[in-house]
């Protein structure tokens, strides 16, 4: 089936301004509440995981949802408009609970984006393109990253910080128009859930107790949540330690550090989509081997230009990981319908582990210093790699899941 250009196009602007738009200003939002409203390391680690912890709770639920409706650009609509009414809620309010209260408000709307995203592709694409599509996708969301990443940059270092926020306001706008350039009929709602059914029938669908049954998903989840339990407070730690040595440029080292991790994975993650063609486990394990050496790194070097030049290493996993986790759950939920749910799960095992570190993390700085609390994630990226190398088997060739109920 040959698929509509519009759809395709309306993709990569839907992958370029969604960078920014799913966490709510990201990483910005610790290095503000450090260094401008002044809070200290452990309320900040609260904060951050807040979005997380939401996570957890829905991520499931909603990737069951997307599986069903047929309004997934409707949700891609409604949680853009959330998201921006939360990064306006930080800007007005300078207490704990209510910047709580609008993290959790982006943890209960970011769960939709990436699901969503991968199902739309799925259904206009199908199996046999999604390899290299991701693989566009996600250059463009790290394009995304990259350019927002320079103009927050500029915002807040020559205009302020809370322009950060306006700024991630106008890229929701941006994106409601860019998900209504894909057509609703290019998207195969049965295809986008990774169901199969024969002519004349409908979709099959396996059960969750089927899926959540099967050995090789359990333990890929349990890898990608140790993965993000050594990642997750790496950057907002690396943007706290840069802001504590230069205040007035913290917001341009950051950037800086984004931009040069972001402008890697553009082309990272076209080369994983290719590559991953070939065989899923060996192109992840990179991602894994460089996360512990880059802790490490952030634990000993204080220099702000080596710290951003470090985030290289970022680069390369995360443009990996962002392509080769998504293929392998495809590969994973192949035929049972359920390819939205094992996103929510996997994505719900990603919120826990990294609401746990990044409390976790946030103590050990509070108390032992950031040399500790880089050290503490640079032995879980050890774990983390241990695991994933013995446990997880190579998902390329596994056999589609054939449903034994419908």
């Amino acid at each position: 089936m040959e698929t509509n250009a519009r759809s395709l196009k309306g993709l990569d602007w839907i992958s370029l301004l969604m960078a920014d738009v799913k966490d709510g200003v990201g990483v910005y939002l610790s290095v503000f509440l450090l260094t401008v409203r002044h809070w200290s390391p452990d309320k900040i680690g609260l904060v951050i995981a807040g979005p997380s912890l939401i996570g957890v709770l829905v991520q499931g639920p909603a990737g069951a949802f997307i599986d069903r409706t047929r309004h997934k650009r409707l949700l891609l609509v409604v949680a853009s408009v959330i998201i921006a009414g939360c990064c306006l809620a930080v800007v007005l309010n300078s207490n704990f609970y209510p910047v709580l209260l609008s993290q959790l408000g982006v943890g209960l709307t970011q769960s939709v984006y990436a699901p969503c995203v991968a199902a739309i592709t799925l259904g206009i694409v199908g199996q046999a393109a999604l390899s290299q599509r991701i693989g566009r996708n996600e250059s463009f969301n790290h394009l995304g990253n990259m350019v927002a990443a320079i103009i927050a940059g500029l915002l807040g270092r020559y205009v302020s910080y809370e322009a950060i926020f306006y700024f991630s306001m106008a890229q929701c706008a941006l994106l409601v128009v860019a998900v209504l350039v894909v057509r609703e009929r290019d998207i195969d709602h049965d295809r986008a859930r990774g169901a199969t059914a024969a002519a004349g029938q409908p979709a099959s669908v396996a059960s969750v107790k089927e899926l959540l049954a099967n050995r090789s998903i359990l333990v890929l989840t349990v890898a990608i949540a140790l993965f993000h339990f050594a990642n997750a407070p790496l950057l907002p730690l690396l943007g706290q330690k840069m802001g504590l040595v230069d205040q007035k440029n913290s917001s341009l080292y950051l950037s800086g550090a984004i931009i040069v991790a972001q402008g890697v994975m553009v082309f990272v993650a076209k080369y994983a989509g290719r590559a991953a063609e070939n065989g899923r486990k060996k192109v992840l394990l990179v991602a894994f081997v460089l996360l512990p050496v880059r802790a490490l790194l952030f634990a000993f070097i204080g220099n702000p230009y080596a710290l951003t030049a470090i985030q290289l290493l970022d680069g390369i996993g995360a443009g990996l990981l962002g392509v080769v986790t998504i293929l392998m759950i495809a590969d994973l939920s192949a035929g049972t319908g359920r390819f939205n749910l094992l996103q929510g799960v996997v994505y719900s095992a990603i919120g826990l582990a990294a609401a746990l570190s990044s409390i976790g993390a946030g103590y050990v700085v509070e108390h032992f210093g950031y040399a500790a609390g880089f050290g503490a994630l640079a032995g879980a990226g050890v774990l983390a790699t241990v695991f994933y190398w013995l446990a997880v088997p190579e998902t390329k060739d596994i056999q589609p899941a054939v449903p034994a109920v419908a």
